[in-house]
């Protein structure tokens, strides 16, 4: 099977050190590792916000550099990690600009995921970290709902967990889930270990610059692998269906 996505000895000064992975139609990836470890800048590289250095990038077979803004932005989101909005537009104003439709219709699937028709009329300047997080994801989301629908999006999510409560970090992960069910691909990165390898299919876990393995959340998220890049003491057991990921030996500050 052709990836939908080939990244080929990608490098970029001091952020990536020829990094070669793929992700194939309807995968579910998290990216996980320690702060620094270079999941945002691989994240942006393959979104096409940053040019490497080195390597090679394809969407479906092109490489990125050959398709065009607009074609990138009907098939692929993106959803940064940092969030900058300083006008006081309201919910409803700003995610008209991403629905294809001339009146803003949220899609049910969303709705029932983010819980933001209570605050549409609110100005964004005015929500709770979460909440506005929660927006972002339904406006990275709306921008190519149309390509989710079918089955051939492509959405790359920094952290859209960060800020959440924890009910919906689970609703955002069985979103993400549902989408992929369809077809979609995504790659999100998350901090949550726990939760990241019982909700995706295909885990990349990265340490300086590197993927130390990539795979099946069984095959990556071993006691040894975990150890060897977050530095503490880890015990992974699984139940049935179900991967229990603990720190049982934090470090000590003495």
């Amino acid at each position: 099977m052709n990836a939908v996505i080939q990244v080929s000895d990608l490098e970029i000064e001091k952020r990536l050190n020829g990094v070669s992975v793929n992700a194939q139609k309807g995968d579910c990836i998290h990216v996980i590792g320690p702060n620094g470890a270079g999941k945002s800048t691989l994240m942006t590289a393959i979104a096409g916000l940053v040019s490497p250095d080195n390597g090679c990038i394809t969407f479906k077979g092109k490489p990125l550099e050959y398709w065009s803004l607009a074609e990138l932005a009907s098939m692929r989101t993106v959803l940064a990690q940092q969030l900058e909005l300083s006008f006081a537009l309201s919910v409803s104003e700003y995610l008209s600009f991403y629905s294809i439709s001339e009146n803003l219709i949220i899609p049910s699937m969303l709705e029932t995921a983010l819980e933001i028709a209570a605050f549409l009329n609110k100005p964004i300047t005015q929500l709770s970290g979460g909440e506005r997080r929660r927006v972002e994801i339904c406006r990275a989301l709306l921008q190519i709902w149309p390509q989710l629908l079918k089955g051939e999006g492509i959405a790359i999510l920094d952290e859209p967990l960060q800020g959440l409560d924890i009910r919906h970090q689970y609703a955002v992960a069985t979103l993400v889930q549902t989408l992929c069910s369809k077809g979609n691909t995504v790659i999100m990165s998350s901090h949550d270990i726990g939760l990241s390898v019982n909700y995706c299919s295909q885990l990349w876990l990265m340490q300086q610059g590197n993927i130390v393995a990539s795979g099946t959340p069984s095959k990556v998220a071993t006691q040894f692998n975990l150890e060897k890049v977050f530095e503490c003491h880890f015990s992974v057991n699984q139940k049935n269906n179900f991967l229990e990921i603990q720190v049982c030996a934090p470090i000590t500050l003495e």
